[in-house]
């Protein structure tokens, strides 16, 4: 009897044991690739290319559904850019409050903006942002194109900064992570842990550059790309369908055999993503639904429907695992576990995972207070995780900017 009773605990143990292996191991890895990217970005940021004797031509394209609130500030900080060659476009895409009619004021204050605007209605295979940017393609002359958000606000020489670095670089798409601005608490917690934190401890950034890495990342609030190579690669046409439009449309410049680069832009343009906790939600639950369809679209290629799901289900099996003894497993065990060896490996857990992000938010100038909320945070991506898979059971639909979308 006395068997039956300690197996379970011995279980226990020894998961929790494996747990607290497998968070070491992760950390250490995490780290080292921490301090790879973080010497990366800060090797291009100050990279010294061929002197430029003549700036190109730049089209500055903007699409805007319901920005009255940025709109202004946005335009005119792209007005006021220190480059000498340069046209900006804004799409008004069937605002309904009042965006247009700002973008009409500042028409006659800014001779050079020229504004288009567009009745809202889509074509069948199109999300909204990528026919916006579709369109404003269309009409733009310049030899690169900055696709950016309205909801950005640019420092003064951000246009020049990205066009030298692109050209340093030697690459067709430059994407840049702006400064997050966060006012409520739910930006606090989630944006700068999902914008700035999880890339830069994730993703090489040294391998996307160099076009070894199978994993890409871009940001739509900074898009950059050599037009002649935009249109070669099927430019927003090419990704009309797509949830997440940036992602899609870095990995098809890399399917042409285009190079890329991710750098950091937190002193080019600042941007504040959401404004409520709500925004918060649907903004990421649309990205991580996007995220599960692309998930899902590679595997179905790659194998019968049943191989797939077996795949994707064992997939996410490990991860769950790895996410949970990073961010939960040590919590509880600080606070639950009755022995002290694992009370330890917990606390030094924490306090590594604490002070990369600190180290994060040192490097990009976060507030310090941020950093005693990764734990919330990373509670609150799976939150976002757990109701996007949800939704994808359910087969309910997408709705963004008062659009509906089928997965």
């Amino acid at each position: 009897m006395p068997f039956v009773h300690r197996s379970p605990r011995r279980v226990r143990d020894c998961l929790a044991l494996l747990s607290h292996l497998t968070a070491i191991g992760l950390l250490s890895f995490l780290s080292a690739r921490l301090a790879s990217n973080l010497r990366f970005l800060r090797s291009v940021r100050y990279v010294a290319g061929p002197p430029i004797r003549e700036w190109p031509r730049v089209s500055v394209l903007v699409p805007a559904r319901n920005e009255v609130k940025t709109i202004s500030q946005c335009v005119t900080s792209l007005l006021h850019q220190h480059y000498p060659d340069m046209e900006l476009l804004v799409l008004d895409d069937g605002s309904s409050d009042g965006t247009g009619q700002v973008l009409d004021a500042l028409t006659h204050e800014y001779p050079r903006l020229t504004v288009i605007h567009a009745d809202g209605a889509l074509p069948a295979g199109w999300n909204g942002k990528s026919y916006a940017c579709h369109r404003l393609a269309a009409l733009a002359t310049g030899d690169w194109l900055l696709f950016t958000d309205a909801d950005t606000i640019h420092s003064p020489e951000s246009l020049r900064r990205g066009v030298a670095q692109a050209i340093s670089l030697d690459v067709a798409l430059l994407s840049a992570f702006p400064y997050q601005r966060t006012l409520t608490w739910s930006e606090r917690i989630i944006v700068s842990f999902i914008m700035d934190f999880l890339p830069l401890i994730t993703l090489d950034l040294r391998a996307v550059w160099r076009g070894s890495s199978r994993r890409i990342l871009a940001n739509g609030q900074y898009l950059l790309v050599h037009a002649r190579s935009y249109r070669a690669a099927g430019g927003h046409g090419a990704i009309a369908s797509a949830l997440i439009d940036d992602f899609a449309l870095a990995r098809r410049f890399r399917a042409a055999g285009y190079r890329i680069a991710l750098v950091d832009g937190t002193s080019l343009l600042e941007c504040r993503m959401y404004r409520a906790f709500r925004e918060v939600w649907e903004g990421y639950s649309k990205n991580l639904l996007g995220a599960l369809s692309l998930s899902g679209t590679r595997t179905s290629r790659a194998a019968s429907p049943l191989r797939g799901r077996l795949a994707m289900l064992a997939g996410a099996s490990l991860f769950a695992w790895c996410y949970a003894s990073l961010f939960v497993v040590p919590f509880y065990a600080l606070l639950c576990d009755r022995l002290k060896r694992l009370k330890l490996l917990a606390g030094i857990e924490i306090g590594w995972m604490l002070l990369m992000r600190a180290l994060v938010g040192w490097r990009i100038r976060r507030s310090p207070a941020e950093m005693l909320t990764t734990p919330l945070a990373a509670w609150g991506v799976m939150a976002l995780s757990m109701g996007a898979l949800y939704r994808r059971w359910r087969k309910r639909p997408v709705v963004w900017k008062g659009r509906i979308y089928a997965r």
